[in-house]
């Protein structure tokens, strides 16, 4: 079976508890829990991993060079975690982020992203939900990886990667997504 990394950064183990109005009170093991079930049905496991330390995360990301995807939440990281931006700009497979505020409806410092341009879809403002969907949508995007690299036939090429990592995933409009460097 094919791994799938779930990698939560700093606070995302408060789940549950930590401001529930913003939050919600589903707690990260019961979102592990439902992550492992959405992808279970496509023959996929998970490896889960939460941690408040930002050097953590990245060795995990360099750790699972050999999952086949990931679902990322790096929490406040996504503001100036460029550690583990550079970690996951080498990591192989897709990979979505997932947040569970809109963080455009909050705070203007939460509107800037080094993370999200790499990524191949965002979610955000869903709550817990948006796991299971990032996860549905990466084993999406696994199957049309797979099939394209089959050599499917003239539809191969449908939903191609385009600049980055962007996947074509939630990359149609930018819709969603922070605005990449130089942009107004």
């Amino acid at each position: 079976m094919a791994e799938i990394l779930l990698l939560n950064g700093p606070n995302l183990g408060q789940l549950g508890t930590r401001r529930p109005e913003m939050y919600g009170t589903t707690t990260l093991a019961e979102i592990e829990r439902d992550v492992r079930k959405t992808v279970a049905e496509s023959g996929h496991t998970v490896r889960c991993l939460q941690d408040e330390s930002e050097a953590t995360l990245v060795r995990a990301v360099h750790a699972a060079a050999d999952c086949v995807g990931a679902i990322v939440n790096p929490g406040a990281l996504m503001i100036a975690g460029w550690s583990l931006r550079d970690a996951l700009e080498s990591f192989p497979g897709p990979w979505m982020e997932v947040h569970l505020s809109n963080v455009f409806a909050r705070e203007p410092f939460r509107h800037n992203s080094v993370i999200s341009p790499l990524a191949s879809g965002v979610l955000c403002g869903l709550g817990a939900y948006g796991y299971q969907l990032a996860a549905l949508g990466l084993v999406h995007r696994l199957a049309q990886d797979a099939a394209r690299s089959a050599g499917s036939g003239p539809g191969a090429a449908v939903g191609a990667p385009g600049p980055g990592h962007g996947h074509g995933l939630g990359t149609g409009s930018g819709a969603g997504r922070a605005p990449g460097p130089g942009a107004t």
